[in-house]
């Protein structure tokens, strides 16, 4: 299978990464190792990837770290040298996945062959100690400027980085802000002032002979920005924590900054180039979305659903003992519990038979084919109740709980009005539950309403999901 990724023509963005691209081959094609340096350099670029080994199966995915290797090959492959730099934040947003944190950490080194890496505050979650160890075993070139220990004000890790690319030297720091939370460490470090570094790191980096200077800055929107305006000689910036996502990066100061948001659903793509003497001339940046038109690398993918499916069946055995435990204390059985829709179809005939004609009716189908279905991270939106008394606890103990039901809307059924009103009233907030930003961010409230409301018996959104399932986009073939 090829590792080449498969883009649309017509978006522009795609079209002025193809161009940068080719770029270096219109230049002067493929270089001997005398060649004099390249015209250019490009200067690949993301930030917190929150532990998102693989896109969600539900919507259309993007993301994931097999495409992300697919898209770096074919970007090393294209003639310009490259460059992959990680601002920081790979470490998984759900508590106790050490697991994910140790994964992520060898597939920056193993599989798309970070260059240098920030960090973030998620990355210290688990303590200084596994940072480290993590960073040494999978030998991930961490940096950060103004991260220091307390007792003595020693850099944790390196301050910066001067990496060689073909003839080019590219100066790479990272800064980490001053007021975000350091995990269990926290009474051991200090953040000192990321100006003050910044200042220094140029200065320092330029004497050591860098080209291209680049920030690695988990500052958020307006901290990057800042440091960026106010400290000259950066030539870019990616940006990390809480980024929003834009298509074109932007200008501030000397640098050109990236916008590629988070979760590695889209890549940042910085181009510099050259004159004769080795002076940048020319700064672009642009963002791509890694869709399912970028095809995924199988070495890479391969990895990733070992990964996947074995935590998958650990989760099935913790829950298998879970189960065990509740079923040894009556007392733990809840009077008040969700009933299932075949319970509410009882009375609400016409409406139980619209709800087959929707695609939340498949919500559990899904999660099968994924082999996500005891992956606690996927299960709440997928069944009724997860994790709640009298919810669902996995698919042998309460098969009449899997798929989004009557009570994922309505409220828990024992605490049905008598009145006969459901408890909870429907409104966008209670589809943004699982709809929201990093599930389904492209989710239009206005235009999936109707196919969800009970008087819509077409089957247009089942006819949606199997249209996605025939582009192959909802199953284990992406």
């Amino acid at each position: 299978m090829s590792t080449m990724p498969r883009f649309h023509h017509r978006p522009a963005r795609l079209a002025r990464l193809s161009w940068v691209l080719l770029l270096p081959a219109l230049l002067g094609g493929s270089r001997a190792a005398s060649a004099p340096p390249a015209k250019s350099i490009v200067i690949v670029g993301v930030a917190d990837l929150k532990g998102k080994t693989s896109p969600c199966g539900c919507h259309v995915p993007k993301g994931g770290l097999s495409r992300m290797a697919a898209f770096l090959d074919s970007t090393r492959s294209a003639g310009a040298p490259v460059m992959f730099l990680d601002a920081g934040g790979a470490f998984p947003d759900v508590e106790g996945r050490s697991d994910l944190a140790d994964f992520m950490f060898g597939s920056l080194s193993g599989l798309v062959h970070a260059d240098a890496v920030g960090v973030a505050p998620r990355d210290l979650q688990f303590g200084l100690g596994f940072l480290k160890a993590l960073a040494k075993q999978h030998a991930v070139p961490l940096t950060c400027a103004n991260l220091r220990l307390r007792s003595n004000s020693t850099p944790v890790f390196p301050t910066s980085l001067l990496i060689e690319r073909e003839g080019r030297r590219v100066g790479v720091f990272a800064l980490l802000g001053e007021r975000f939370p350091l995990g269990p460490a926290a009474d051991s470090l200090v953040v000192s002032d990321a100006e003050s570094a910044a200042n220094r790191e140029v200065l320092a980096l330029r004497a050591r002979g860098a080209q291209v200077i680049v920030l690695l800055a988990q500052l958020g929107r307006v901290g990057g920005e800042d440091i960026a305006a106010a400290v000259p000689g950066i030539d870019a910036v990616v940006l990390g924590h809480d980024i929003p996502i834009l298509e074109q990066g932007r200008r501030v100061g000397d640098a050109i900054a990236s916008y590629a948001g988070d979760q590695g659903q889209n890549i940042g793509v910085l181009t510099m180039t050259f004159d004769d003497a080795g002076k940048v001339i020319d700064r672009q940046a642009s963002v791509c979305t890694l869709g399912p038109e970028v095809r995924e690398q199988p070495a890479a993918l391969q990895a990733v659903k070992s990964f996947e499916d074995h935590y998958n069946e650990r989760m099935r055995a913790e829950q298998r003992r879970l189960q065990a435990l509740a079923d040894a204390d009556p007392d733990q059985d809840p009077v008040d519990r969700f009933v299932g829709g075949a319970v509410c179809a009882r009375c609400h005939v016409a409406e139980a038979e619209q709800w087959k004609t929707t695609a939340h009716s498949l919500a559990w189908e899904t999660l099968m084919r994924e082999k996500k279905d005891a992956t606690p991270e996927c299960i709440p939106c997928h069944s009724v109740g997860y994790r709640q008394p009298g919810g669902f606890r996995d698919a042998s103990q309460t098969p009449h709980l899997v798929n989004v039901q009557c009570e994922n809307c309505h409220g828990m059924g024992t605490l049905h009005r008598a009145d006969g009103e459901a408890r909870n009233p429907v409104g966008e907030l209670t589809c943004r539950g699982c709809h929201n930003a990093e599930r389904d961010p492209e989710f239009d409230y206005r235009a999936k309403l109707p196919l969800m409301v009970h008087g819509n018996t077409s089957g247009e959104s089942i006819r949606l999901i199997q249209e996605r399932r025939a582009k192959g986009y909802d199953s284990n073939k992406r």
